[in-house]
């Protein structure tokens, strides 16, 4: 860590280590590509800042200077020629100012031969802020088709959310399951690979990877109220026809296997471990059949009770509530949550989040 003036080398160890990415020469380019933003912006400086203020967890907005979005791009790329792994960095900006400034790590998977990148935030990687091991990462995969769809998987953990989409890989290149995910990415890898080696296939096939971190350093309530959101609003597959959860997200998704497999598959919080039980499950009862995206109609509620507590007037619907819910567990404050989301006054806003009011809204 001697030499670096902003990046923390521990947390890009913990948010990187298991991809194929040269760690530590990608934080020494990003310290370097930092120390020049910082003399333009002192963009830099104002994240450590507000890392050591609390970040998040202070309720304090982190604000910068300027309308757009940072973004530093890490670029790894091997050189036949030199016969080594060039590490390049690029800064640049875009007009989404809701978004926090980023790190983007590029890189060409030499196994699947597809472009892959992983996007952190960069205030979890830059100094000041609070350790993150042993905390939740809240964590989304992306598959990118030949036909311009994305698949989308959201899921939360605390040890090393990197690995087990290398496990995801390897039983999409060989493994046997019944989830939805891995058995997605293996027909989009055995199309992609049938084209490489000159056979003739009619499938759709992977043409790139991206991994991102949505939010780190979270305790278990909070990663799970962002992963129920997460998962309801962009991935469950029973809602939406690119998502591959097969169970909702947080608390809800404990629930709902529960009441398909019973109690005895465990409680883990990790949105794998939840889905491999739901997976034992499946292959111990084989008359169930291969599940469908929805897994079974019987987890998909009835939307009377959101009709009747959200269809009268002043009420908040049922996107406002769960975003308040995730909004806080991010960090904002309740004025930013209020009017992010169009609340009529504060106390709309903090009943939700007492749990007085819209409590069967999940």
């Amino acid at each position: 860590m001697a030499g670096m003036k902003y990046v923390d080398l521990r947390s890009m160890h913990h948010l990187m280590d298991g991809l194929s990415f040269r760690v530590r020469r990608c934080a020494e380019v990003l310290d370097h590509a930092l120390v020049n933003v910082n003399e333009k912006n002192r963009v830099p400086d104002r994240i450590v800042a507000w890392n050591a203020r609390g970040g998040p967890l202070n309720g304090e907005p982190l604000s910068l200077p300027g309308t757009k979005r940072l973004i530093v791009q890490i670029e790894e790329t091997f050189d036949p020629r030199k016969k080594e792994t060039l590490t390049l960095a690029s800064v640049g900006e875009t007009e989404d100012k809701t978004t926090a400034p980023a790190a983007f790590f590029n890189m060409h998977s030499l196994s699947l031969d597809v472009p892959m990148r992983v996007e952190v935030p960069l205030r979890t990687l830059l100094k000041g802020g609070q350790d993150l091991k042993g905390k939740y990462v809240v964590y989304l995969h992306a598959l990118l088709t030949d036909d311009d769809r994305e698949y989308v998987y959201y899921g939360i953990t605390k040890r090393g959310w990197n690995r087990r989409f290398l496990e995801h890989t390897k039983t999409a290149l060989g493994s046997e399951t019944r989830r939805l995910f891995p058995n997605t990415l293996q027909e989009l890898i055995r199309t992609h690979m049938d084209r490489r080696a000159g056979r003739r296939s009619d499938g759709v096939g992977l043409s790139g990877l991206v991994t991102a971190v949505c939010a780190a350093g979270l305790d278990e309530d909070a990663a799970m109220d962002v992963e129920e959101y997460l998962v309801d609003k962009y991935s469950l597959a029973s809602k939406h026809p690119l998502g591959l959860n097969m169970i909702p997200g947080g608390k809800e998704g404990i629930r709902r296997l529960h009441e398909l497999t019973g109690p005895q598959l465990g409680t883990s919080k990790d949105t794998e471990e939840r889905e491999d039980a739901l997976d034992r499950y499946l292959a111990q009862h084989p008359a169930l059949g291969v599940p469908k995206p929805a897994i079974a109609e019987k987890w998909n509620d009835p939307t009377y009770a959101e009709a009747v507590i959200c269809g009268r007037e002043n009420r908040l619907t049922a996107d406002q509530v769960r975003e308040i819910r995730y909004l806080a567990a991010l960090g904002n404050t309740k004025e930013a949550i209020r009017a992010g989301v169009g609340a009529i006054d504060l106390g709309q806003v903090e009943r939700v989040l007492a749990g007085r009011t819209y409590g069967r809204i999940r």
